[in-house]
């Protein structure tokens, strides 16, 4: 079961600690709705899959391998 965490705590987990100024939560909102982050939709909220964003390489041919 993947380990589901709304997109506010994601970005407080992901951005939080630097001074740079976080994404918005639409931005956000788009990237999972595009794919471009590990989703999952219930209702109209999105989570992001944690565990599986942490396992990320950044090369997208690499972790499409790994996620099969």
């Amino acid at each position: 079961m993947a380990c589901l965490i709304k997109i506010s705590e994601f970005i407080k987990r992901v951005y939080g600690a630097e001074d740079a100024t976080p994404p918005t939560p639409q931005t956000i909102t788009r990237q999972c709705r595009k794919g471009m982050l590990p989703a999952e939709q219930k209702g109209r909220m999105w989570y992001v899959k944690w565990d599986v964003y942490q396992k990320r390489t950044g090369n997208h041919l690499v972790d499409r391998v790994l996620s099969n």
